[in-house]
């Protein structure tokens, strides 16, 4: 997904709700925009069909080579490989699942319930803010300053189609994603993002760091990112024989 991906301070207002003036809802489209257009604009993110990205990470003291493979509208497969073994996971559009040898899991387990919810939400491939409103996503922009090291950040409140609710946090000077936050039953999860270099006349971070209840748990690093790679359907799906 483009917002890598991907997504994502004024009186809290929810664009769903009852009461939106339009000076508000016009604040948020303000926000939206820019950030769309810190990122290289709306017709150059929409141009791009798949996307290849190579790198490396770190988790646990342990060292890892990465490939992600995404696909419009929300097809996407991580391959993480370490120690001679490969953790795959994927998502066609309709069924998410996974391979972990690690665990025992040779054979493909298809992934259900809420943590499927969630990487069907997470594998949107424009990331929430494009056409957010077509996503049936809404958002609040919520009150008050909120930090990352120095940055001081913008918090969106975002809820999905399916009330899966995510905090998108922009930078304030340049209007990039910062951080985003998702809270489940078991953690709160950030990832937060920097190093963002252009390829292509788009901006990508390739630094990713991931946070599991104040924790980091893993750091990526990205070499390559290929915009519109020959990408077939068939990687996406869960394999037969599961």
């Amino acid at each position: 997904m483009l917002r890598l991906t991907g997504a994502f301070a004024l009186a809290v207002v929810c664009l769903a709700g009852t009461g939106q003036s339009a000076s508000q809802q016009q604040a948020i489209d303000d926000l939206v925009l820019k950030n769309l257009d810190a990122k290289g604009g709306l017709e150059k993110l929409k141009a791009v069909t798949t996307i290849k990205q190579t790198g490396s990470l770190s988790m646990q003291g342990q060292k890892a080579s990465l490939v992600i493979f995404s696909k419009r509208p929300n097809l996407q497969r991580q391959e993480i490989s370490v120690e001679g073994k490969t953790i795959v996971n994927g998502f066609d559009g309709v069924t998410a699942w996974i391979i972990n040898p690690f665990v025992g899991a040779i054979r493909p387990i298809q992934v259900t319930g809420p943590q499927a919810d969630m990487i069907r939400d997470q594998s949107n491939f424009d990331g929430p803010l494009v056409d957010y409103k077509n996503q049936g996503i809404t958002i609040e922009l919520v009150l008050g300053t909120d930090m990352m090291g120095d940055q001081k950040l913008i918090h969106l409140r975002l809820t999905s189609r399916t009330q899966q609710v995510s905090h998108l946090y922009l930078d304030a000077v340049t209007f990039l994603d910062a951080k985003l936050s998702i809270d489940t039953a078991q953690m709160k999860l950030d990832q937060q993002f920097f190093d963002y270099r252009e390829q292509d006349g788009i901006k990508v971070p390739f630094l990713v760091r991931t946070i599991a209840n104040g924790v980091q748990q893993s750091e990526m690093k990205l070499e390559t990112v290929e915009f519109n790679a020959n990408i077939d359907e068939a990687v996406f799906r869960m394999p037969k024989g599961s």
